[in-house]
């Protein structure tokens, strides 16, 4: 989904405003906007920073992007 991409590119530049929170990001369909499908991974890190991985990411979670 195009939109999912450009969403979580926008989140991670967002991570330079210290109020953002990019773990909260979602899209949904333009006919479909109570449907809405979450961006990044909802869980928080020791710290209380959030994973930056895509939800339901396999693995541990991370605050560095895998390709």
């Amino acid at each position: 989904m195009g939109g999912e991409r450009l969403a979580r590119v926008i989140g991670r530049w967002m991570l330079v405003l210290p109020m953002a929170d990019p773990g909260e990001t979602t899209v949904s369909e333009e006919d479909q906007q109570f449907l809405r499908q979450r961006v990044f991974c909802d869980l928080r890190l020791p710290g209380g920073r959030r994973c930056l991985l895509r939800d339901g990411h396999d693995g541990d979670c991370s605050r560095r992007l895998r390709r």
